[in-house]
C-alpha cells in the first residue's frame, strides 16, 4: 500500500486481523515496534537484524 495509507487507525485495524502487510513510511513518522511496551520512537532510530529483513 502507499504511503498515504499509512495511518495508525488504518494499520491497527489491519494487524488485528493478524495479517502481514507491507508499506513504506515517511522518514519523519514515530513507531512502536515492542508492542506497547515502549514510547513512540522516531522510524529513524529502528535497527533491524539480518533475520528481521529475510522474507518469510
Amino acid at each position: 500500500m502507499d504511503t498515504w495509507y499509512a495511518v495508525n487507525n488504518l494499520m491497527l485495524y489491519i494487524d488485528s486481523l493478524e495479517k502481514v502487510y507491507y508499506c513504506p513510511l515517511k522518514t519523519n513518522r514515530l513507531v512502536d515496534d515492542s508492542f506497547g511496551k515502549e514510547k513512540y520512537k522516531n522510524i529513524e532510530s529502528l535497527e533491524w537484524s539480518k533475520e528481521d529483513l529475510e522474507c518469510q
